[in-house]
């Protein structure tokens, strides 16, 4: 069976839930010519490429081969196992998905023949430090009694299969998950596996340098006439993105002012910061039903208040970060934080996303004073404020829903720095059979415990019991004591390569705070 078969499938299967798309038609069918090589794809939010992966994961079943899919977000799995599992169920084959990261072990070394994945999980298993034996790698690291685990295994489960990586912009802000990405891309078509990348937002410069750097690169990217109808549709959306310049003094009465003013169905409010997201809700008055989204819920209350975004007719839904993919939610009214313009323009996906809307209000508010130094809250403040350039330079007359190419390629100018030392470091390890644990283990301690953020996320536990993840300046001031899996109790760490340690080696983080289905960790 082939792609474009499997994509024939596929729309059968979805026929009563969504419209062909002719450029995944086309798309599917380049898969089908090269199906070993890189293919990089581009495709506007809210275009269905969910249907390309599940495509993807009949074919390969159909084939006898094998499928992972990772995704930069943990939060973009749980949408997408629900949607893909109920299609492959469909199909006969209801038992073929897994799924591993954080906080859900049911695809142990990534093992079933389709497993979606998040990038961090599949860093370390590519490495031969799959979540279930980094544990004893590392006490044996350390010199504790331990092991060398089954890399052997963990390898050949990351490189015997075809990989689709979605949402791929969120790698390549940093050199450090870019360079990764480059090496597991140069080790899994030396292995003879096909590769697909896939975003609605790749700058030229970030594609330039995945054709230089791969020759045989398929680039399929989405124009005006790829699909006309579904074009022409988002370039009638009609609205102007109003700036509006804040200090940190009083913003939140101005966002309140406005939701108080504009008339709206449902109204989206972003936030770069849990805490800035958390404040704005707590003081939100009455616009009928209201919704909290960010990264510190639980996995059961974030897949609950998923579900209720779905369904919500009417109110406002406050979020950060953790909204900008897999949330199929549409509004009409929209105010967020500046942010770069990758992130920008997935925020924007959720603002008049159905091909009915035609209208809505949009506001991006910016801090000034934060513009001037290194970072803006969580993003590059540079980064952020070529965004805001460019917008003031178009008076706010954009469309953030197709043909925004060239403010990708003001903001992103600069071609992406791949570490090539990096890169030869990660591929070293998959090459080194006298002691591939030992190096698997420096290399991964020598990067602050990962291969793709700058900041670790560890599992912390609430006094109730709730796993949440955090980041480890919360880590930090909030730690009671450390818990291993046999429940033995060790002092909390002490840095943020200690907290790494002990991740790593399978420990979790009792923390103080208050835990409530409605506003998460706080």
């Amino acid at each position: 069976m082939g792609y474009l078969q499997a994509y024939n499938e596929v729309l059968s299967y979805l026929r009563s839930k969504g419209k062909e798309r002719p450029f995944l038609r086309e798309v599917a069918a380049r898969l089908d010519e090269r199906p070993d090589s890189l293919h990089l794809i581009e495709a506007p939010t809210g275009y269905g490429k969910t249907s390309l992966t599940m495509a993807a994961a009949l074919r390969e079943l159909r084939e006898g081969f094998k499928l992972l899919v990772a995704y930069p977000l943990r939060s973009l799995i749980e949408d997408q196992a629900e949607r893909i599992g109920d299609f492959l169920s469909a199909s006969g084959h209801g038992l073929a998905l897994g799924v591993r990261y954080m906080g859900n072990p049911s695809s142990p070394y990534l093992v079933h023949p389709v497993t979606l994945t998040t990038v961090d999980t599949l860093s370390l298993t590519s490495l031969g430090l799959s979540p279930e034996d980094a544990g004893k790698v590392f006490s044996e690291y350390l010199g504790v009694n331990g092991s060398m685990g089954h890399y052997l295994f963990s390898w050949a489960s990351a490189y015997t299969a075809s990989l689709f990586l979605d949402e791929v912009h969120l790698l390549y802000d940093s050199s450090k998950s870019l360079s990764f990405l480059w090496a597991l891309l140069e080790l899994s078509l030396e292995f003879g596996n096909g590769v697909a990348l896939m975003s609605a937002t790749i700058p030229s410069t970030f594609a330039s340098a995945f054709k230089n750097g791969f020759p045989s690169l398929v680039h399929s990217r989405f124009r005006g006439d790829s699909d006309e109808v579904f074009y022409r549709g988002r370039e009638a959306k009609k609205y102007k993105v109003e700036l509006r310049p804040t200090r940190a003094v009083g913003k939140f009465e101005t966002l309140l002012e406005v939701l108080k003013r504009e008339s709206f169905r449902k109204a989206l409010v972003v936030f770069n910061t849990v805490e800035e997201a958390v404040e704005f809700y707590m003081g939100l008055g009455d616009y009928g039903e209201k919704v909290l989204i960010h990264s510190r819920f639980s996995l059961e209350d974030r897949k609950a208040k998923g579900e209720r975004v779905k369904s919500m007719k009417e109110g406002v839904v406050v979020g950060t970060q953790a909204i900008e993919a897999g949330l199929d939610f549409s509004s009409d009214l929209i105010l967020t934080d500046l942010a770069p313009a990758n992130s920008l323009i997935q925020r924007f996906g959720r603002f008049l996303r159905g091909e009915e809307e035609r209208t809505g209000k949009a506001i991006v508010w910016y801090e000034e004073e934060l513009l001037e130094k290194g970072q803006y809250k969580v993003y590059d403040a540079s980064l952020a404020k070529r965004t805001l350039q460019y917008l003031e330079g178009k008076g706010g007359e954009v469309n953030l829903h197709v043909g925004y190419d060239s403010v990708l390629d003001y903001v992103y100018s600069e071609e992406p720095t791949v570490d090539r030392r990096l890169v030869s470091e990660v591929v070293s390890v998959v090459t080194n059979l006298v002691n591939p644990s030992t190096s698997a283990a420096e290399l991964l301690m020598s990067l602050g415990g990962s291969l793709i953020r700058e900041g670790n996320v560890f599992a912390a536990v609430t006094g109730g019991g709730r796993e949440v993840p955090v980041g480890f300046g919360f880590l930090r001031s909030r730690c009671i004591k450390a818990l291993d899996q046999r429940g033995r109790e060790e002092e909390c760490p002490g840095s943020e390569r200690e907290a790494a340690i002990k991740a790593i080696r399978g420990f979790k983080f009792l923390v103080r705070g208050e835990y409530s289905e409605e506003v998460g960790l706080r």
